[in-house]
């Protein structure tokens, strides 16, 4: 990808307002549940759309399913997060193509972490947070949630808390966002205005974190690469043991997981690295 440049005009850019809806707040305990963007031009005019609900692979809690409404039953059979995540970024494409999210490291944080699972890069492509925008841009505001600012502005509303029409709100409060900067034409002006945020790339890091703990767990980068099974004993309420196919480890909030498939409870599992006691390789006969 090639990111803006300073004089790009806006009117060259694409834009993309994409949202998430999950089973929780936190990217480590909770899990997607829906991803949807919409694809448009700086006058507002809509490209394309992408919608997916996604099978968490866990039940939904209730109060999770009272916010956005998506049921266990609406996600049975739906892809997994793995496949849909690479469909996402494959439709966002290459290019000037700039993300736009209301609250984006909320957002961020469970695309972040589900790359990390994926072992894939990071993507390159550059955000601009309408949150910190809005409450630059319309101080005035009773507060600055997305339904009370397209309400406050008198935009199409309805429709909240599925992943679809957030991002068409998001779509509508940046483009009026951008006619009260009416001044600012180029991709310059308006990343001096509202700093765009870029990717981290959690596993990049955990892996050097890796590097600081006790002998030998540097091998759980190799059963990550290729693929091994490995026996742990945990630390978590209770002292555990498990065999476990690693996938990949990433940072979040200062501390650091191991994301593996479980074969003891059959599902997906993490596991934060300080509270594993001891593990070993097992052999190489038996891993996936």
């Amino acid at each position: 990808m090639v990111y803006p440049s300073a004089v790009t005009p806006l009117t060259g850019l694409t834009f993309v307002a994409f949202d998430t809806e999950t089973t929780g707040l936190s990217p480590i305990g909770a899990h997607l549940v829906e991803l949807s963007g919409v694809k448009f031009s700086i006058d507002g005019q809509v490209l394309s759309t992408f919608s997916q609900l996604i099978d968490p692979d866990s039940k939904i809690p209730e109060e999770a399913t009272a916010i956005h409404g998506i049921t266990d039953e609406m996600v049975c059979g739906q892809p997994k997060y793995s496949t849909v995540i690479p469909s996402f970024l494959q439709w966002l494409g290459h290019g000037e193509v700039v993300l736009v999210a209301h609250n984006a490291s909320f957002d961020l944080g469970f695309l972040e972490v589900a790359l990390a699972k994926l072992n894939a890069p990071p993507p390159e492509h550059l955000v601009i947070d309408t949150l910190s925008l809005s409450r630059r841009l319309i101080p005035e505001a009773v507060n600055h949630q997305l339904h009370t600012l397209v309400e406050h502005l008198g935009l199409s509303s309805g429709g909240y808390h599925r992943a679809l029409a957030d991002s068409y709100h998001v779509k509508d409060l940046f483009v009026r966002l951008l006619d009260i900067l009416s001044d600012v034409s180029t991709w310059k002006e308006l990343s001096d205005i509202c700093a765009p945020i870029s990717f981290n790339n959690l596993q990049e890091d955990a892996r050097e974190q890796l590097k600081t703990m006790p002998a030998g767990f540097e091998f759980i980068t190799q059963a990550i690469d290729e693929h091994l099974r490995i026996s742990l004993t945990y630390q978590g309420g209770q002292v555990a043991r498990r065999i476990v196919t690693p996938q990949a480890v990433h940072g979040w909030r200062g501390r650091y997981y191991l994301s593996a498939y479980c074969h003891t409870v059959k599902a997906e599992r993490t596991f934060r690295l300080d509270r594993i006691v001891s593990f070993r390789l097992l052999d190489k006969s038996i891993a996936n």
